[in-house]
């Protein structure tokens, strides 16, 4: 395994961001394009940012909105990566080989976020290469038609990232309006512009998990993961031009991802796939795709594609054919099999709306998947 995936999870998200002063407040602050609201009540609630516009609007919104709870991020996790890694020079390196592979318009988001929240844009870009440089085990299924309960496409991502630097403390769904491209929530943290989970109004969601097929066929020269995934929420309008820009784009380590599109499942065409990718290869895989743990309507992996953890998620599904929903999602998978301390959440993308549930603030941390979820709906 190469020097940069040595370090694994806990490491990666703690080496997010280094702390910096406050900059001086501008002469004339700009309209803010954003609107800052809870789902939930108590310790459990969630904020909800919605923020619409051209990047740097939403950038400023994003960072304005919450920019004390952003410098706290910050400040919390600069003390770990100054101890562990001894400053953050080992990110800004990955990111400068990643920066000339991302769009302009995420750099110019960036900009807003930090000229919003009064930090230094480099924190950003630090905390937007984090993903790229870590090792992560994840779940996620997409079952639809004759699968299901009510014949609707239902998908997990429950993400297995360290909760220890305490990442969750920020947790937030952010709706993104984007002036001229389609709108979507991300499921993720106050302070990171990009996407490791979300659904888009084009009833398409997303979910991945972390694999490692080799040094040969990874690299940091390429797009982040996680604007990549932002991009197909962005972009696609349905599974085949989703599957099209995953191919297309130059990627950097070894993902799979899982792409899930209900208007094909409502024309009762195959409504999932998921890509095993690498720098160099991108393969597709479809219901039929699973040798001996194949099922019908059904697109799944567990912790990588030759994981153990694959039998137990087949069990599960199969046993529960004809009746997947909701619950099946996050009792059954989830909570039962215990996966997803980080976040669990289960999109109906057909009636475009989700379950959401966080592991527990530091110190008294609890996982994600033991949580009660929160109902949240797009329209």
């Amino acid at each position: 395994m190469p020097r940069w995936k040595s370090v694994r999870c806990l490491v990666a998200v703690v080496a997010l961001l280094s702390i910096v002063a406050p900059r001086p407040a501008r002469a004339e602050e700009p309209p803010v394009h954003g609107q800052l609201t809870t789902l939930g009540e108590g310790a459990g609630a969630l904020p909800v940012l919605r923020v619409w516009g051209t990047p740097y609007e939403m950038g400023y919104a994003h960072g304005k909105l919450c920019a004390e709870r952003v410098r706290k991020l910050y400040a919390k996790l600069n003390a770990l990566a100054t101890v562990i890694l001894g400053g953050p020079a080992k990110v800004d390196e990955a990111w400068a080989q990643m920066e000339p592979f991302v769009a302009p318009r995420y750099m110019e988001e960036m900009k807003g976020l930090a000229d919003g929240a009064g930090v230094d844009v480099r924190d950003v870009h630090r905390g937007a290469a984090v993903p790229d440089l870590s090792e992560y085990h994840c779940t996620f299924f997409a079952a639809w038609g004759k699968a299901t309960a009510d014949g609707h496409l239902h998908q997990i991502r429950a993400l297995d990232y360290a909760t220890l630097a305490g990442l969750q403390d920020y947790a937030a769904l952010i709706v993104y309006e984007p002036t001229g491209r389609h709108r979507f929530v991300n499921v993720g943290w106050l302070g990171f512009a990009g996407v490791v989970t979300g659904m888009s109004d084009q009833h398409l969601a997303l979910s991945e998990i972390g694999d490692s097929f080799g040094e040969d066929h990874e690299t940091l020269a390429g797009e982040p993961m996680p604007f990549l995934m932002r991009r197909v929420l962005e972009d696609a309008g349905d599974l085949t031009s989703a599957v099209d820009i995953f191919k297309a784009a130059h990627r950097t380590s070894s993902y799979l991802y899982l792409i899930g599109d209900a208007k094909a499942a409502a024309a009762q065409a195959p409504a999932a796939q998921a890509l095993r990718t690498s720098k160099d290869f991108c393969e597709v895989y479809g219901p039929a795709d699973h040798g001996e743990l194949s099922l019908p309507n059904t697109v799944f992996w567990s912790m990588g594609t030759d994981s153990k953890w694959n039998q137990k998620v087949y069990d599960v599904l199969s046993a529960k054919q004809g009746q997947i929903s909701p619950k099946v999602g996050m009792e059954d998978v989830m909570k039962g099999l215990r996966t997803g301390n980080l976040h669990a959440v289960h999109f109906d993308v057909t009636s475009l709306e989700l379950w959401v549930a966080n592991a527990t603030p530091m110190p008294d941390v609890k996982p994600g998947y033991d949580q009660p979820f929160l109902h949240w709906q797009m329209k």
